[in-house]
C-alpha cells in the first residue's frame, strides 16, 4: 500500500511569493505576492526532507486547534452561489437555448441555478474538511440558508502587509531611483499550509527539519508532522455515482494540456464546467547546491475551487474511475490528468476530489 505523511508549514513572518510574471523595479512600482502554489509547497517539502518523495499533494490551508490538530479548509467550490440574501445554491447543468453558440466545443450545457434568472455570484471563501464531504456526498444541492449547518469562513485568513525594497546591481549595491513596494501576505495566527508526501518505499522513519526556506526573501516556515489529516472523504453509499455521473473539485491549480478544459478519462463526457478566473503560476528548476533557480517558466493554471460535471456509460464505470478497486487507485485525492513521472503531477498541480451531481 502507498505510504504517505502529511506535513504542516506554520510561516514564521509574512510570506513572499511571486507569482512570475515580470517586474522590474523603476519601471513597474509594485510587486505583489500570492497564496503558495503546487511548485512552492513540493519544495518546501523537499528542503524538509533533504530530499524528494515520489510525489506531493498540496498546499491545503489549514487551521491548528488548541490541542495542536490541524483542520483542513477549501476553496469553496465555483457551483456553489449567492441567489439571494442569505441563501445559497448549488448550479445544475441547463441546456442550451436554441440556436446559442458557444466557444466550449463538446460542453453543451451551462451552469443555473433554478429561479435565479441569472442573477447568481459566486460566493466565494473557504469551507472546512468535514462541509467539503458534504458537497462532495451531494448534501448541498438545493437552496439553503447559510446559517443553517453551512460552516463557511467568508474571507481569507491573510492580510496584504506593504513592504518598501531598493533594488541592487550585480555587485549588490542601491540603484538610485529604484525604490519599490512589495505587498506580502501575513496569515492569522493559527493559520498554515498542508501537503501530502507519498513516501518511497525505501524511506525509514520520517524526521522533517524543523524549519525551512518558505517562498522568496528567505522566508521561513516552522515544519511538523500533522497526524490524523486526510483528504475530504468521497461518497460511500453504494447508490452513489448513479447515472454514471462525478463531480470533480480542483483542490489545487491545476495545468490541463487544454487550458481551462479538464481531459475526461476514457469513457466518460465532459458535461458542464464551473471554472474560476486563470491564475499565474511560476514553476523553475532548483539551481545546483541551492544556487538561482534555473528553466523558470510562466503557466497560466485552472485555479483551486474549479468544478467539472462528467458522465460515464454507468455508475460502475464512474465509481471505479473516482473510487478505484482492488487493482487500481482512483482519481480520489490525487493529481489527475498527466503521466505518472510527470514532473508537474508530482509537484502537486490538479489534485481532484470526486463526489456526485444531480
Amino acid at each position: 500500500m502507498t505510504r504517505s505523511v502529511w506535513l504542516a508549514f506554520t510561516p514564521r513572518d509574512s510570506l513572499f511569493i511571486r507569482d512570475g510574471r515580470a517586474f522590474e523595479a523603476g519601471a513597474d512600482s509594485a510587486a505583489r505576492a500570492v497564496w503558495p502554489s503546487p511548485s512552492t509547497i513540493a519544495g518546501a517539502v523537499g528542503a524538509a526532507f533533504g530530499r524528494e518523495p515520489d510525489e506531493v499533494r498540496g498546499p491545503v490551508l489549514a487551521r491548528r486547534s488548541r490541542t495542536g490538530n490541524w483542520t483542513p479548509y477549501f476553496r469553496t467550490p465555483a457551483d456553489v452561489v449567492a441567489v439571494g440574501t442569505g441563501e445559497v445554491a448549488r448550479l445544475s447543468p441547463q441546456e442550451m437555448p436554441e440556436g446559442s453558440t458557444t466557444d466550449l466545443g463538446a460542453v453543451r450545457s451551462w451552469l443555473g441555478a433554478d429561479g435565479s434568472v441569472g442573477m447568481e455570484q459566486r460566493w466565494g471563501g473557504w469551507l472546512p474538511g468535514d462541509e467539503m464531504r458534504r458537497y462532495l456526498a451531494g448534501d448541498l444541492t438545493t437552496r439553503v440558508m447559510p446559517a443553517d449547518g453551512i460552516r463557511h469562513m467568508a474571507r481569507d485568513p491573510a492580510e496584504t502587509e506593504p513592504h518598501v525594497g531598493l533594488a541592487r546591481t550585480e555587485e549588490r549595491t542601491a540603484r538610485t531611483g529604484f525604490l519599490y513596494q512589495a505587498a506580502h501576505l501575513r496569515l492569522t495566527e493559527g493559520w498554515g499550509f498542508l501537503a501530502e508526501c507519498v513516501l518511497p518505499d525505501d524511506w525509514g522513519e520520517v524526521e522533517p527539519r524543523q524549519s525551512v526556506r518558505f517562498g522568496g526573501r528567505g522566508r521561513q516556515a516552522w515544519v511538523e508532522v500533522a497526524d490524523a489529516v486526510r483528504w475530504p472523504a468521497p461518497p460511500s453509499d453504494a447508490r452513489a455515482f448513479s447515472g454514471g455521473r462525478v463531480a470533480v473539485y480542483v483542490a489545487t491549480s491545476a495545468l490541463w494540456p487544454d487550458g481551462w478544459r479538464l481531459p475526461p478519462p476514457d469513457g466518460a463526457e465532459l458535461v458542464a464546467a464551473a471554472v474560476g478566473d486563470a491564475e499565474p503560476v511560476a514553476t523553475a528548476t532548483p539551481g545546483p547546491e541551492g544556487g538561482r533557480p534555473r528553466d523558470r517558466m510562466l503557466r497560466w493554471a485552472v485555479p483551486a475551487g474549479s468544478v467539472y460535471r462528467l458522465r460515464f456509460a454507468g455508475a460502475a464505470a464512474a465509481r471505479a474511475w473516482a473510487l478505484g478497486g482492488s487493482n487500481a487507485p482512483g482519481a480520489h485525492g490525487t493529481a489527475y490528468g498527466r503521466g505518472r513521472e510527470d514532473r508537474l503531477r508530482t509537484a502537486g498541480f490538479g489534485v481532484v476530489l470526486t463526489g456526485v451531481w444531480t
